[in-house]
């Protein structure tokens, strides 16, 4: 008569399945996932060990090293997504862009526009256009006013940002007034 022998519960095993499902809970989650990264090895090393121990019960154990090595794997994964969406909105919102201010007037006009510098104005008396390229910009705009002593008066902007229109209106009669602007972070 063979006395078949009860394996025992498995304390490294219950172990290792706790700390790879916290580590696969936590794998998921942007930025705090980092713990995984932690906890994903300790559920392996603790269900690695738990595996060796004779009569014991394996199940957890096994349960515990495949959570801890799927949330270093989710954890990573998780961890370059943010990252490549970091680097774009930092490309984006660093790039250099060219903005283009065009004006067109039928007589005497001031013209107002952004540059990186600050706001700078000028006065044109025909078709008018500023090519401005910089880092600095996010909001830009121009402002162009006629003559008041002209009733015919007919004025014109518009703004091209990286050879895009981003803002264009004309203004007619007395004191014509036309604005325009645009955003880098729109185009």
């Amino acid at each position: 008569m063979r006395l078949v022998e009860e394996k025992r519960k498995n304390g490294l095993g219950v172990a290792s399945l706790v700390v790879g499902i916290v580590a696969a809970v936590f794998s998921m989650i942007p930025i705090v996932g980092m713990i995984a990264f932690i906890l994903g090895p300790i559920a392996v090393i603790l269900g690695v060990i738990a595996l060796f121990l004779k009569n014991r019960k394996k199940g957890m154990a096994i349960t515990g090293v495949i959570l801890g090595i799927v949330s270093v794997i989710v954890a990573a994964m998780v961890t370059a997504g943010v990252s490549a969406a970091a680097k774009a909105i930092d490309n984006s919102i660093n790039a250099e862009h060219t903005v283009e201010y065009i004006v067109t007037t039928t007589g005497p006009a001031s013209i107002s526009y952004w540059t990186p510098g600050g706001t700078s104005t000028e006065d044109v008396t025909s078709e008018w256009k500023k090519s401005i390229t910089s880092t600095e910009f996010g909001f830009t705009s121009l402002s162009v006013t006629g003559s008041y002593s002209d009733a015919s008066a007919a004025v014109t902007c518009e703004i091209l940002i990286d050879g895009k229109s981003a803002g264009k209106n004309t203004g007619n009669g007395t004191g014509a007034h036309a604005s325009c602007s645009g955003s880098t972070w729109s185009k």
